[in-house]
């Protein structure tokens, strides 16, 4: 599993649609058309963007790799959470 923290402005959503594209893993985001047209300014084609709620809908869909731009905004969305998150653990199952 990749982990990628770092400060606003560093880089971080552009790596982490690299790692995508060479995984060959779904970007999962809170909007898929601007991230979309992000990646390709980027020069980086040929991922699939799909949006939080269909990534919590995808029940019936075949396995697939994803990647989640900003958890937190993931979080919040799942949870409905109006609250600061000042800090989360993250395991990855190995």
């Amino acid at each position: 599993m990749y982990r990628i923290i770092n400060s606003k402005a560093s880089g971080k959503t552009r790596q982490l649609m690299e790692i995508a594209k060479e995984n060959k893993a779904i970007f999962v985001c809170s909007n898929p058309r601007a991230m979309e047209a992000k990646a390709h300014a980027y020069g980086i084609v040929g991922i699939e963007f799909i949006d939080y709620f269909t990534f919590l809908d995808d029940k019936g869909k075949e396995p697939a790799n994803y990647v989640v731009d900003e958890i937190e905004m993931l979080l919040h969305y799942m949870f409905g959470m109006n609250r600061n998150l000042t800090g989360y653990t993250l395991t990855n199952g190995d």
